[in-house]
Parts: structure tokens; sequence; C-alpha cells
């Protein structure tokens, strides 16, 4: 099902019931179940989603209702729900906030992959909360996946956001473990721990031609991630976590967390003064300088937050 044609950039868009406007600013997206703009009201920009069917969003709403309710990342993330009419027809809609960044592959792209060690372990963090209060992100890719500052992840689209024990609702081949041969499509801690160690393989960039559609489906299988990525120089720092996170060996989210605090972001700040030394010449050197100093910061705060439990 598909609109009847995209709302116009400086139109205005207005909720039937709490008769709230928001002027259109542009198109953010699409996906499989509705469409989001950048959209304005007063002085504040927010991200409203548009479904298609309104029972579908409901439960998508009705899930981010639950986690903006409680502390941490996901608090006030959505900010009301609502409908619209469009050619004669009524529209759910919500509004929640919106997060300036680039997607995680542009952002490794631009930073260098030094700086997989500082997402990996973010977004990691971001799976723990989201599992602590019993959601699974279903479909979790690199285009769902925002990066702003320095190095601060979050979530976007909750299409695909499913309560453990329920079938997947949404998902992407690529990132589905099912595609792989590698376990069900049940909402469960390791299905969203394999759809992120396939994003972490996407941006170390693993050899050779495996996530082609080339290769058969009976040739689908964890050994032959594994075996590519033993194969990629740039993955060696990486393998022992990512290994895990393929095969399903990690309980939690919170021990794959833990596990790569330990074996990869140690090494953390080294590794992204490095990539920040190396990009120097290409900027202000007061910039970098400030970049390096406020990482350092970042990290040394988060290792204090690690040991008191609290995920940022």
């Amino acid at each position: 099902m598909s609109f009847d044609g995209d709302w116009t950039p400086g139109g205005n868009l207005t909720g039937k019931w709490n008769g709230r406007s928001y002027r259109i600013v542009r198109k953010l997206g699409a996906g499989a179940n509705g469409s989001v703009y950048l959209v304005q009201r007063n002085k504040g920009l927010y991200a409203l989603k548009i479904g298609f069917d309104t029972a579908d969003l409901q439960s998508e709403v009705n899930a981010l209702s639950q986690l903006s309710k409680g502390e941490g990342p996901f608090f006030r993330f959505m900010l009301e729900a609502d409908d619209c009419m469009r050619g004669g027809r009524t529209l759910p809609f919500y509004v929640m906030e919106y997060i300036e960044g680039k997607q995680i592959s542009e952002f490794i792209l631009m930073k260098g992959k030094d700086w997989v060690s500082v997402v990996g372990h973010r977004l990691l963090g971001l799976l723990t909360e989201l599992h602590k209060r019993g959601w699974i992100f279903g479909d979790l890719k690199t285009d769902n996946v925002l990066v702003s500052g320095y190095g601060e992840v979050r979530l976007v689209d909750f299409g695909g956001l499913t309560r453990k024990g329920k079938a997947v609702k949404q998902f992407t081949e690529l990132y589905d473990r099912g595609y792989w041969d590698a376990g069900l499509r049940t909402a469960e801690e390791g299905y969203d721990l394999f759809a992120c160690g396939i994003l972490l393989l996407q941006l170390l960039g693993i050899r050779g031609d495996i996530f082609s559609s080339k290769v058969l489906p009976q040739n689908r299988n964890v050994s032959m991630l594994l075996a590519a990525m033993e194969e990629t120089p740039e993955c060696r720092n990486y393998a022992s976590c990512i290994g895990k996170l393929l095969s399903g060996s990690y309980a939690s989210s919170r021990e794959a967390r833990e596990d790569w605090r330990r074996t990869v972001f140690p090494a953390a700040p080294a590794s992204v003064a490095h990539a920040s030394r190396g990009s120097k010449n290409k900027g202000s050197s007061g910039g970098w300088l400030k970049m390096g100093i406020t990482v350092s910061v970042l990290l040394f705060l988060s290792a204090i937050l690690l040991v008191a439990r609290d995920y940022f």
C-alpha cells in the first residue's frame, strides 16, 4: 500500500484529534510500514512517521510509548500519536525526537575503521537497554543506526520492534540469522546480536562477495562468515567478539557488551587518537585536538559508568 503522493515540503500536516500542526521540511526515508518526514513545530524539529495501516503502526506506538516512559536513551523518544487525513483516507502517525546524524556506515567511512571499537560498544549498550525492557529491535541494519558527534549511537525506525518470545515482526534478509541458516526468527537477544555481527563485518569491509546475491542459499552459513572474517585483516582485533555474536555464544547482550569492553574497547583511545592524527592535515589542528580530548574524556567516563552498571 502506498500514499496518494508525498507531502510537499512547506506544506502542513495537522493532527485530527490533538490538533497540532507540523510543517513538512523534507522526507527522511521510507520503510516497510510507513514514511518518515522531518517536520517543524514552532522552533523545534521532529521526525514524524506516517503509517500505511493503523493496526500495524499502533503496535509500534504502544511499544515506543512504554520505552519513552523509562529513564535511559529512549526516554521521551516518542512525543505524541495522532491521525491525519490524506486523499479521503485516515492515516496514523506519531512524532518522535529528531536525531541529527549520519548512517553508521557513512560515519565509519568518514572517520575511519578505528571508530568501530567505539560505535560497536555503544550499539551493544543500546541493545542491552532495549533487551532489558523486554524488546527486540528486529530490523537491525546500517540504515537504522545513526551516529552523531563523537560516536554517539542511536537506533531509528522501530518498525521491527518485537516483544521477546514472539516471531520477529520485520527484518532485512542480509541481517537475518534465518537467512544464514544460523537460527530461528524468534525475538530473542541472540537475534539482534547476530544482526549486529553482520553489521560490524560490513563496517570493517569484509573481503569478497560474501554478501552478494550470487551466494547460493545452501552455501550460506556461519562457517562461511567466519572464514571470510579470518581473511580480512581489518577484522583481526574484533574477530573474537564478532565470532561469538554470529555463532550465538553470548547468553545476553549485556554479556556481549562486557566482552567487547574487555576485548576491544580498551584499545579504543589509542586507535581513535591514531585515526585523528592521520586526518589532522585535512583540517584544523585545533578541531582535531578538541576531538581527541573529548573522545578520551568520553571513553574514561564510559569506563566509570560501566563499573556502576549504568548504560549510556
